[in-house]
C-alpha cells in the first residue's frame, strides 16, 4: 500500500514539474554595443523584470561594436540584436536574410565635440574624428553630420578613426588622441564642463537615420513570432518606464551609476535628451535606412538591397493598433 502511495506521489511531483517547465519563460540572447542613453530600455527591462512579465527571459550580451553584433546574429550566437541600420544593410548585402522589426531612434542625434582650439565645423578639415567603428552606425552618423555642414571626408581630408564605445571616445578626446568625436548628448555635457567645444548638435538638423533597431533573422522571426513580440513589448514598456516622471529617481540613480556621470545634476540633464535619442513609438522607418544606403554607395552590393524588404512592421502595427503602446504611456495623459 505504501509503495502504491509513493508511486502516486511521484507521479504528482513529475506532473507538477512538467507543468512548471511548460510555463518557464523562453530564453533568448540579445546583443547590444551601445552604452549610452538609447540603451537604457534594455537595461531597465532586464532589471525590472519587464521581459519576464511577457514570458521571455532575455540575456543581454555586450559586444564591442555593431559589426561584431551582426556577425554574432548571423552565426546564431545570439537570436536578436539591438543594432543599427548600417551593419544590418551591410549584412543584407552579403546575403544574410535579416529583418528589422523596430527602430528606437529615427534621426541622427549625436553631437560633434572637439578640442577647445577648434571653433567651427570648417576647422575639421585635415583633422581626425573618433567614431565607434568604420562602416558602423556612428561612422554613418559622422558622415551625415559632415554633409550637413557641406563637408566631405575625402575632399576635406577628414579622417574617421575607429576607437570604441562612447566611454572610449570621450577618453580619446580628453587624451588628445583625436581632434573631435561623435558623441551622445549625455556625454557632451560632461565634455563641455571640461572645456571641450561643441561644434554641432546634429539632432537639430532632423537628419533621417536608423541608429538603433531590433534586428533578427527572417527564419527566427517566422519560427518565434510570439517570442519576438514579447521582447518588443518589454522594450516598449521599459522605454515608457524611463519617460515616466514617477520613476525619475530610479532612472537618475541608474544613469549616474551606469553611465558614470559625475553627479546627479549631470544625470538630470541627460533626461532632457530623451526625446532626442529615444523614440516613444519605435516604428521601423524607411527614410533612415535609405539615407544610410546612400552613404554606403561605395559598396555596390548595398546599393542593390531593397530596403523596404528589410522591414517587417507586423508586430509593431499589432502593438500600436491594439492600444498597447498608448497604454504604457498613460501617465503622459495626465500631465
Amino acid at each position: 500500500m505504501i509503495s502504491v502511495w509513493l508511486a502516486a506521489f511521484a507521479v504528482m511531483v513529475l506532473n507538477s514539474l512538467a507543468g512548471h517547465a511548460a510555463v518557464a519563460p523562453a530564453k533568448v540572447r540579445l546583443s547590444q554595443s551601445n552604452v549610452g542613453v538609447s540603451a537604457a530600455p534594455l537595461w531597465f527591462a532586464v532589471q525590472h523584470g519587464l521581459f519576464k512579465k511577457h514570458g521571455v527571459e532575455v540575456e543581454p550580451i555586450y559586444v564591442r561594436n555593431s559589426t561584431i553584433q551582426v556577425m554574432a546574429l548571423t552565426t546564431g550566437e545570439v537570436q536578436l540584436s539591438h543594432t543599427g541600420g548600417a551593419p544590418t544593410l551591410n549584412a543584407a548585402a552579403s546575403g544574410h536574410d535579416l529583418k528589422i522589426v523596430a527602430t528606437f531612434t529615427h534621426e541622427v542625434y549625436w553631437d560633434i565635440v572637439s578640442r577647445p582650439e577648434l571653433k567651427s565645423m570648417d576647422d575639421l578639415r585635415g583633422r581626425e574624428i573618433g567614431v565607434t567603428n568604420i562602416g558602423g552606425t556612428t561612422w554613418i552618423g559622422a558622415i551625415l553630420g559632415l554633409e550637413n555642414s557641406k563637408l566631405n571626408p575625402e575632399r576635406d581630408r577628414i579622417k574617421l578613426q575607429a576607437l570604441g564605445d562612447q566611454t572610449v571616445l570621450s577618453q580619446a578626446l580628453s587624451s588628445g588622441r583625436v581632434d573631435a568625436i561623435l558623441t551622445e548628448p549625455s556625454f557632451t555635457r560632461e565634455l563641455r564642463k571640461k572645456g571641450f567645444k561643441v561644434l554641432a548638435e546634429l539632432s537639430r538638423a532632423k537628419i533621417p537615420f536608423a541608429s538603433s533597431g531590433l534586428v533578427l533573422s527572417r527564419n527566427y522571426l517566422q519560427q518565434q513570432l510570439e517570442i519576438v513580440e514579447a521582447v518588443l513589448r518589454g522594450l516598449i514598456e521599459a522605454t515608457a518606464f524611463v519617460y515616466n516622471p514617477a520613476n525619475q529617481e530610479t532612472v537618475l540613480r541608474f544613469f549616474t551609476e551606469r553611465l558614470k556621470f559625475s553627479d546627479v545634476a549631470a544625470a538630470k540633464e541627460a533626461l532632457q535628451d530623451l526625446d532626442r535619442t529615444l523614440a516613444r513609438k519605435p516604428y521601423p522607418g524607411l527614410d533612415g535606412l535609405r539615407n544610410i544606403q546612400r552613404v554606403l554607395r561605395y559598396n555596390p552590393s548595398v546599393a542593390k538591397v531593397k530596403v523596404e524588404e528589410l522591414i517587417d512592421e507586423r508586430i509593431y502595427r499589432k502593438l500600436d493598433d491594439s492600444g498597447f503602446i498608448d497604454g504604457v504611456y498613460k501617465f503622459a495623459k495626465s500631465k
